[in-house]
Parts: C-alpha cells; sequence; structure tokens
C-alpha cells in the first residue's frame, strides 16, 4: 500500500517537471494590449502646446516588448494639432504582464482646430520575448476648445473720393478691408463684379486684386477703379464683391457680400437728399434679435419738397417690426429729420449679408408742374448662423467648479453650478434641479439631491452650491453627474432639459514604514546595514518611486529606483552606511513618488544610531611572549560541535520514524 502512493508521487512530480511552460501560458495567455480608460479625457486649448498621454495598458500573460505607439492621421479636419510639431511615433522599451506604460506626444493644437470631441485612431505594434508579434489598432479620444476666433474678413467701409460718385467719369473706390479674426489669413483674391454696360464698369484694372496676407486684427484698403456712365440716374448701386482666401494651416474659404456706391447723376441738381449719420448693427445680428436703423434725412436741394414718404425694403428674410413707410410731408431746403425703424432677421435664414433698401420720394414744383423725384441708400446688415434666440426659454449649466483640480474619494466637496436663461424675452419659474451620478458614485452631505429655484430672469445666472461626498471605492476617473432641469415659462408651459458634468475623483496615496532596523553596536569605521520595510495601504498605485539615504556618514549604493508599487503590494529597502565619528548619529530615509494624475510626494524616515570607538587589544610588555591559541584545542571544539549537529540530525529523523510508525499502528487499530 504504501509503495502504491510512493509511486504515485513521484509520478505526479515527473508530469509537473515536464509541463509547466505550457501550463503557465494557458494560465496567463498571451499580449494584450489595450489603451487605459482609467483616466479622464483630456481637454486641450488651440494654440497651445500641450502633453498628451496616451496609456497603454498590458492585460495578458506575456511581456510586450519594443511596443511603438502612432496616432494615425486621416482626414486633417478631424486632426487637431499642428503636422510639423508632433513627433508622429513613440517608443516604449516593454510593458510588463498586469502593467502600465504611458506614450507621451507634445504637440500643438491647432488655431484653427474645430471645437469638439475628436476620436483618434492609435496604431499599437509589439513584439514577444519569444520572437513572436503583432499590431492593433484603438482609439482615443480628446477635447478641444477654441476660444480664438476663426477666419472672417469683412468690409468695414467704401472709401469714395467725395460723398458720391460722379456720373461720366472715372473713380477709384477703395474697400476698407478688416481681418475680424484672431489668425492670419494668406493668398487673399477680391474679386468684384455685377457691372452693366449702361452703369457701372471696371476702368482698366483687373476684377480680381490679390493680396498675400492679412494678420489677426488688421486691416487692409483694397483699391479698384470704375467707371459710371453718363446717363446714369442719383441713386445707390450694388456690386458683388466675392473674398477667397486661406489660412496659415492652408484650409480654404470663400465670402459673399455686396458694396454699395451712391451716384450723383447729371441734371439733378435741383432737389436732393442725403441719408447722413447712418447707425446699424455693423457687428452683426442674431436671428429673432431687434435691431435698429436709424438715420437722419436732409434736403440737401435749393427747394421745398413735398409729400416726402420714406420706406424701406429688406425682402422676406428682414422683416420690419415696424410701420415700413412713414409719411413725412413738406421738408424745406437744408432741413434734416431723424428717422428710424426696428427689424429682426427670421429663423433659420442663411448666415450672410442681407441688403435693406432706404428709399425717399418726393415732388418738387418747378414751371407750374410737379415733378416726382426719388433717393436711395442700401445698408448691409450681416445675420449670424445659428445663435438666434429661440421664443422657448432654454435654461443650462454655463458653468461649474469644485474645490481644486479635482476631488478625493471619500471626501466631501462643495459643487456650484451656474443656471443660466438662454432667452432674452422670457424669464423661467418653479426651476427644480435633480442631481444623479452613474453608479451612485456622489451622493449629498446632508441634503438632498435635489434643489428649488424660483426663477430665472431674461439673460439671467443663478448659481447653487451642494456638498457632495465620493464614494471611499470610487474608481481614479472623472466621473459624471447629470443636472436634470424642470422649469415653466410665465404662461405655466413644462420644460425640462438635461446637462451633464465631469468630476474628476482621485485615490489618495498612502504609504507606511516600519521603523529603521539598525545594530545595537555600531563602531567608528565600521560598515553597518539597515534596512526597513514599505506598504501601499491605500487604493491608488504608487508610481516613480525612488529612495535614498542622507546623514552623518559615508553611504554605499543608496539610492533604488522601486518603481511602481500597486495597492496592497509591500516591498523592502537596505543600504550599507560607514560611521566616520563617534556619539549619536542622525539620518533619514527618503521616499519620493507620484499619484495617478502627477502629483510629487516626499515621505521621510529618520533614525539615530549610537556609535563607539572601538578599543584597541592590548599589546605584551617587552620580553613577554604572547600565548598561543592551542591550535589543536580549536580544532577539536568544531569537530565537537559538528558532531553535535550530527547527532542532533539523526535524533530528529528517528523520532519522526517512530511518531509516523505510531500514527499507522492507531490506524490499523
Amino acid at each position: 500500500m504504501k509503495r502504491k502512493w510512493t509511486y504515485l508521487f513521484i509520478l505526479c512530480m515527473i508530469m509537473s517537471l515536464m509541463y509547466p511552460p505550457a501550463l503557465a501560458l494557458e494560465a496567463g495567455g498571451p499580449v494584450k494590449l489595450s489603451i487605459s480608460r482609467h483616466i479622464a479625457m483630456p481637454e486641450f486649448k488651440a494654440g497651445e502646446e500641450v502633453r498628451w498621454v496616451i496609456p497603454i495598458e498590458n492585460s495578458g500573460g506575456e511581456a510586450a516588448k519594443d511596443v511603438l505607439v502612432t496616432p494615425a492621421i486621416g482626414d486633417l479636419k478631424d486632426f487637431p494639432f499642428e503636422m510639423d510639431r508632433i513627433v508622429m511615433q513613440r517608443k516604449i522599451s516593454s510593458i510588463g504582464t498586469n502593467s502600465k506604460e504611458d506614450a507621451v506626444f507634445y504637440p500643438k493644437v491647432s488655431l484653427n482646430a474645430e471645437a469638439k470631441i475628436y476620436a483618434i485612431p492609435v496604431n499599437i505594434e509589439y513584439t514577444t520575448p519569444n520572437g513572436g508579434g503583432g499590431s492593433q489598432t484603438e482609439t482615443v479620444y480628446l477635447k478641444i476648445v477654441n476660444d480664438h476666433k476663426q477666419p472672417s474678413l469683412k468690409v468695414n467701409k467704401v472709401i469714395l473720393p467725395g460723398d458720391k460718385l460722379p456720373s461720366g467719369k472715372s473713380s477709384t473706390i477703395k474697400l476698407d478691408i478688416k481681418n475680424d479674426s484672431d489668425l492670419m489669413v494668406k493668398d487673399i483674391a477680391f474679386q468684384l463684379s455685377g457691372f452693366t454696360s449702361d452703369g457701372i464698369t471696371l476702368d482698366g484694372t483687373q476684377d480680381i486684386q490679390n493680396v498675400r496676407s492679412l494678420e489677426g486684427k488688421h486691416y487692409y484698403q483694397v483699391p479698384f477703379n470704375v467707371y459710371v456712365d453718363e446717363d446714369l440716374e442719383s441713386g445707390t448701386y450694388s456690386l458683388d464683391l466675392t473674398i477667397k482666401y486661406k489660412d496659415q494651416y492652408d484650409k480654404a474659404y470663400q465670402q459673399e457680400t455686396k458694396i454699395y456706391l451712391p451716384v450723383e447723376g447729371l441734371g439733378s441738381q435741383e432737389t436732393d437728399f442725403v441719408f447722413e449719420h447712418v447707425v446699424y448693427p455693423k457687428e452683426g445680428v442674431s436671428p429673432n434679435e431687434d435691431f435698429d436703423i436709424s438715420f437722419d434725412l436732409k434736403n440737401t436741394g435749393q427747394e421745398e419738397a413735398r409729400n416726402v414718404k420714406i420706406s424701406v425694403d429688406a425682402g422676406s428674410e428682414i422683416l420690419p417690426k415696424t410701420l415700413s413707410m412713414k409719411n413725412i410731408g413738406t421738408l424745406a431746403a437744408g432741413k434734416s429729420i431723424p428717422l428710424a425703424f426696428k427689424f429682426f432677421a427670421k429663423e433659420g435664414i442663411e448666415s450672410k449679408n442681407y441688403p435693406i433698401k432706404l428709399n425717399v420720394e418726393y415732388d418738387v414744383k418747378g414751371g407750374g408742374s410737379k415733378t416726382v423725384q426719388t433717393a436711395n441708400q442700401y445698408v448691409g446688415v450681416f445675420v449670424k448662423e445659428g445663435t438666434g434666440q429661440n421664443t422657448s426659454p432654454k435654461v443650462i449649466v454655463n458653468d461649474y467648479s469644485y474645490d481644486g483640480e479635482y476631488v478625493k474619494a471619500g471626501a466631501p466637496f462643495s459643487l456650484t453650478i451656474s443656471f443660466f436663461n438662454t432667452n432674452s424675452k422670457k424669464a423661467v419659474q418653479n426651476v427644480k434641479v435633480s442631481l444623479k451620478s452613474e453608479g451612485d458614485v456622489f451622493s449629498p452631505v446632508d441634503s438632498s439631491n435635489s434643489f428649488f429655484i424660483g426663477s430665472i430672469q431674461p439673460n439671467g445666472k443663478v448659481q447653487k452650491s451642494i456638498q457632495l461626498k465620493p464614494k471611499v471605492d470610487a474608481n481614479y476617473q472623472t466621473h459624471n453627474i447629470v443636472a436634470e432641469i424642470e422649469y415653466e415659462d410665465n404662461k405655466g408651459e413644462k420644460y425640462t432639459a438635461s446637462e451633464m458634468m465631469g468630476i474628476p475623483v482621485i485615490q489618495e496615496i498612502k504609504l507606511m514604514t516600519t521603523e529603521v532596523e539598525i545594530p545595537t553596536e555600531n563602531f567608528i569605521g565600521n560598515p553597518v546595514g539597515i534596512t526597513l520595510d514599505f506598504y501601499n495601504i491605500g487604493r491608488a498605485m504608487i508610481r516613480n518611486m525612488m529612495i535614498r539615504t542622507e546623514g552623518d556618514f559615508d553611504i554605499q549604493d543608496g539610492n533604488l529606483y522601486i518603481g511602481n508599487l500597486e495597492a496592497g503590494k509591500d516591498n523592502y529597502y537596505d543600504v550599507t552606511i560607514t560611521p566616520n565619528k563617534e556619539g549619536t548619529l542622525t539620518g533619514k530615509i527618503i521616499f519620493e513618488y507620484d499619484d495617478d494624475i502627477g502629483n510629487h510626494y516626499v515621505t521621510e524616515k529618520e533614525f539615530a544610531m549610537n556609535v563607539i570607538k572601538q578599543e584597541e587589544p592590548m599589546m605584551p610588555e617587552e620580553g613577554m611572549k604572547m600565548e598561543q591559541p592551542p591550535q589543536a584545542s580549536s580544532k577539536k571544539g568544531i569537530f565537537i560541535f559538528v558532531g553535535m549537529v550530527i547527532v542532533g540530525v539523526v535524533g530528529f529523523i528517528i523520532y519522526k520514524k517512530r511518531f509516523k510508525k505510531k500514527e499507522e499502528v492507531a490506524t490499523d487499530e
């Protein structure tokens, strides 16, 4: 029976020696790389040089070597970085099993990068210690914020040689162009069109004027020579202007607008009207936003004007909110009258420059008969895209803040939220806000997760603060809080909205060390070994740990790089020091390390040691012989000690055999 169990045990041992590699491979598996999802999505500002970290994680059972990380560039519109300012590949020497390493890039965000969340493919190639390898593609996400005004050229004004262009003559007009953006533009082409053979034509100049570049917020005057036909009547005439240009990254743009030229025709000097001090919104308007156009109408003629009528025509997209025609009656020569009209742009119209025609009609008496005269002028108003005021009130979270750049798991913090009523006309009331988080990561402290706001005025803001506490075991990442908003307008109609806020949560670093172990007797000039153990007792990984020793003694190999210490793991540190003077000497062991977001920590463990001078051996007096220790006795002692050890081992073996025999007998009984 005993031999049978012995043979079975030997067979199991042989099998375990024959197949360990296969079992290990089955338990651990091959390399498995991925982009770690346990960090917050980075947010970068346009125009800044940034530190872009792509964390690569190996959750497989085999190490990956020579890992190449390369962001893939497809359509440049979906790549927010400057191409000439980024090294497009990073190499990581190795990533161990269940480990994570960072591929760090230092790009510059393009000034014209669109403000949005980008999904960027990342190619990962690697080899394995056994000569294998592989490649894969992962996706990283990042958010770009762009506060820079994007390329936009506008005609600031048209400069004429006089108040009006005289008919029958050539004149030089200058278009005062402003780069209304923060970015430089280049390769600019201005093309003027809309000429007629019996109206305004070009005079010997090309219809396209080129400008090499124009810096942001700068001006440039573009000249054109035009000829006004001699039979053209007095009035304001429009021409079409097309502007083509590129930004500094060679992205192409095109704008179309109109310019308006007042003409003074021949034979119409008896009575005339001019539009002075014209005021209109030069920065553009939003859909459904009211705006005014005002001017002074002056009779510059020699005769009294009768039956004066003023009308405005803005087409079907720009609608008047006041009467589009006003009767003035009589306006004496040299007199003026102030006038104003209110308009608004319809919702959903195209974003462009819209001409508004100001027209005056009047009678002039001469030779016993009446003659009807007219005069007009155009005003261009630019309508913005996508910024119109909706008729329904809308409440949004326009800002929020918390204590610092992040919050600690298990530690209460104050969240302040600003609610904004985007409607410029309507107030909202009975606003109820409920805060919820995914997985109930955040819970309110001594309060409810809901609060009430009585009302928010048009374009008004209201701030509210609430104490929250993340769960103690919350993962290191950005956790979302959703604000569900319910409110009413002044008619009692109910609305709902949902806004999301991201709160980064980190786990606090916790490092514990034992006392420094030092020998009780230490002598000057004798090397001494000291040691201590340390533990990661927190829930977060301790990163980039470096340990060193400082003190009033000589230190041998005192610097030690540990690297990363996972949560719940421990390690030890030992160093050899040599005291060089007598007394109580002090020193310290210094730990330097980082947390998950790069905060640096320093922990110091102080120690003291008592150092004495070693006594010198007594020298014999002159004439005396020093006794030599008997060699035979020394060797005899050694033999006795070895014999005792052998006897002890043999006795222990006999005892074990007897004890086992008794157990077998007891079992048989």
